[in-house]
């Protein structure tokens, strides 16, 4: 029979480390409802036009351009931050993307997620989270909220502190159920209600930054509610 001297054993119980178990998520991934690489040259207009069955995209705000190596970058000139909208039926869903920025001094890094109703909810997005390196529009970190345009009342339901470097990818994830939300990035997560969050959104907005920005692999799937879920008492 092997006998571990109570010396080595004491060391090697020292070296274990104990990983806490991770909340379990607010959706159940269903079908995937828009699959986007980027890989395809497109021109992108400030008009609607077919993107894929049942969707269609828009340069909201600023110019977009596919990159040879399949990236979608944001072109940044003058006035609001570029934003990107595909617009499709989403009602629970879950979205996930990746991310990077190129640091320019004077211009901010961000990363927003928003989804939105215009005919039942104008002028507002029912639910968005910013992975905010250092726009002084909202809170740094990992921010969850309600954003109604006018009269401008902005609810944060949730934060996180993270930081943000110049040239890492990132993966932003966003998680929709009902009237509850659920996002994480970069080893951070946030989640809370909100009553709008629950309206059947027609459109997916994402933002950036000023200084360049570059998205890849974007994915829009159908959710359900995860039975294991369990809100943290801290965020109910």
């Amino acid at each position: 029979m092997l006998r571990i001297r109570l010396p080595l054993l004491s060391a090697l119980l020292s070296a274990v480390v104990f990983v806490p178990a991770l909340p379990a998520q607010l959706a159940r991934q269903g079908r995937l409802l828009f699959a986007e690489d980027f890989r395809t040259p497109a021109v992108y207009t400030k008009e609607f036009q077919p993107a894929q069955p049942g969707w269609r995209v828009r340069a909201w705000h600023q110019d977009w351009v596919r990159t040879p190596e399949g990236y979608l970058a944001s072109k940044w000139t003058t006035g609001h931050m570029p934003v990107i909208a595909f617009e499709g039926e989403l009602t629970d869903f879950v979205v996930e993307l990746e991310f990077r920025f190129t640091k320019i001094a004077g211009q901010k890094a961000v990363c927003r997620v928003s989804a939105l109703n215009p005919a039942l909810d104008p002028r507002a997005y029912a639910v968005s989270v910013w992975a905010n390196a250092d726009s002084a529009e909202r809170p740094l970190g990992l921010v969850l909220e309600r954003d109604v345009w006018k009269p401008g009342t902005i609810t944060t339901v949730a934060r996180e502190s993270s930081e943000f470097a110049s040239g890492t990818w990132y993966t932003l994830r966003l998680e929709v159920v009902g009237d509850r939300a659920w996002a994480t990035c970069n080893g951070r997560t946030v989640q809370g209600r909100h009553e709008k969050f629950a309206l059947p959104k027609t459109v997916l907005a994402i933002g950036t930054g000023h200084c360049p920005h570059e998205i890849r692999g974007l994915r829009v799937y159908a959710a359900t509610a995860n039975p294991a879920f369990v809100p943290p008492a801290a965020n109910p």
